[in-house]
């Protein structure tokens, strides 16, 4: 009883101190995240983006060639670009198993989302890959999303019905190719999206190709418009092309 009464004094004294996730430097107790890391989580504002997907582009400004020819996805939402505290957390989120980031970044992902949508719908994960990993990241940062925005998340008509394996060292027609036939809705069910604005939610966007099969799947099973919302965008510039009149 005296050691536990002791302990209780010397932690109110001198707080425990635990590391930053993502960084690995001390902070106190509660928080995942120093506020440093938090803090870092964004875009370089003197870094060329383009207009529409936020991922970084060879020309000045305008669109990328990809959102100029028109994706199959509208607008982008994110939180930054796939780099430093932002990529050691989508990391932790998908291979550590800290689902608790979801909640932390889906809050800060929820503000940056600027248009109105009528419900949300999450990237899903194929039923095996489930297993493996226990939860989808794509499902939670939709529900934290979901409680920010005061919109619905439509998670049980949408399946993964073939799993493609890993994509991030498939080139963009690779993995367009490897995504054929990979989501479907249920059959003889009218999805909730139908007539809809949908926001669709994943972690990363690379190429686009992932979450251009998906929406392609929403359109044709009644969706009105497909936004996109993801926590990072890739590093790598995509083609640049000077928006032009529309």
């Amino acid at each position: 009883m005296l050691r536990a009464i002791v302990e209780g004094l010397l932690d109110f004294v001198w707080p425990p101190r635990t590391q930053c996730l993502l960084c690995r430097e001390p902070r106190p107790g509660a928080p995942l995240a120093c506020p440093a890391c938090m803090e870092e989580i964004g875009f370089d504002p003197t870094a060329s983006r383009c207009a529409n997907c936020t991922r970084p582009i060879e020309s000045d400004r305008g669109l990328c060639a990809d959102c100029e020819e028109g994706p199959v996805y509208g607008v982008v939402f994110a939180l930054g670009a796939h780099q430093g505290a932002l990529r050691e957390a989508v990391h932790h989120l998908k291979f550590g198993d800290r689902p608790e980031l979801a909640q932390l970044l889906g809050n800060r992902l929820a503000d940056r989302v600027t248009v109105p949508h009528d419900g949300i719908v999450p990237v899903p994960l194929h039923p095996s890959r489930l297993r493996e990993r226990g939860y989808n990241q794509a499902g939670l940062i939709a529900r934290a999303i979901s409680a920010g925005r005061g919109i619905p998340v439509w998670e049980s008509h949408l399946r993964r019905v073939r799993r493609t394996g890993h994509q991030a060292k498939l080139q963009r027609d690779s993995r367009l190719h490897n995504l054929d036939g990979a989501f479907a809705v249920e059959a003889a069910v009218t999805p909730p999206w139908s007539d809809k604005r949908v926001l669709l939610v994943d972690d990363v966007l690379t190429t686009g190709a992932t979450a251009a099969a998906v929406a392609e799947v929403l359109y044709k099973s009644g969706a009105r418009s497909v936004d996109l919302a993801v926590l990072a965008v890739s590093t790598t510039p995509v083609r640049g092309k000077l928006k032009t009149s529309h």
